[in-house]
């Protein structure tokens, strides 16, 4: 269940069980597992799997050979069409300073 709508917002999946927010768009054709969600105004279709716990929200638009699994959040404007998608890419968090020459900004 996606927790920040409310029940008549959403609905489960015919395939896989999987929660779906009634403003995305997933063909019958793709498989959403029961742990996982797609809300916002994705768009889905083709042989697309939404395994484990991942999420796919936003704009993204998935066709093709798609699978996204794991931990793994697709949102935004991201597309594709093949590719397995697994965990979120690592977020450097902590400050670091470059120098001049590394921040575009060489002043010769």
């Amino acid at each position: 269940m996606i927790t920040t709508l409310q029940n008549n917002e959403q609905h489960q999946h015919p395939n896989g069980r999987g929660w779906v927010a009634n403003t995305a768009f997933v063909d019958n054709s793709v498989f959403v597992g029961e742990h996982a969600i797609v809300y916002g105004r994705a768009r889905l279709s083709d042989n697309v799997r939404v395994e484990d716990t991942a999420q796919v929200s936003g704009n993204a638009e998935l066709t093709g050979d798609v699978i996204v699994r794991g931990n793994r959040w697709v949102d935004g404007n991201f597309k594709a069409s093949t590719g397995v998608y697994r965990e979120n890419p690592k977020v450097q968090t902590k400050a670091q300073s470059l120098r001049p020459a590394e921040d575009g900004l060489d002043k010769g």
